[in-house]
């Protein structure tokens, strides 16, 4: 079953009006494809933060498969 990185974002303001990313959570999920990961890293955010829509927290989800592993040096 393929893993997903998984982080939810906040875009937020200094200051002095600059827009910054501002990483709500990360966590790694196993899911068959990738809207169903989508969907349980909802899930596991909304239960972690004990509210209903994870948008209150976070502005956007960011999905990406883990970097493979470079091949084995054959000997």
């Amino acid at each position: 079953m393929p893993s997903f990185n998984v982080r939810f974002i906040k875009t937020v303001c200094d200051d002095t009006g600059h827009e910054h990313r501002a990483c709500q959570a990360a966590f790694k999920v196993d899911a068959a494809s990738l809207s169903a990961a989508a969907q349980q890293a909802e899930t596991d955010f909304c239960r972690q933060k004990g509210v209903r829509d994870w948008t209150i927290f976070a502005d956007a989800m960011e999905l990406r498969t883990p970097p493979a592993l470079p091949p084995a040096w054959d000997v």
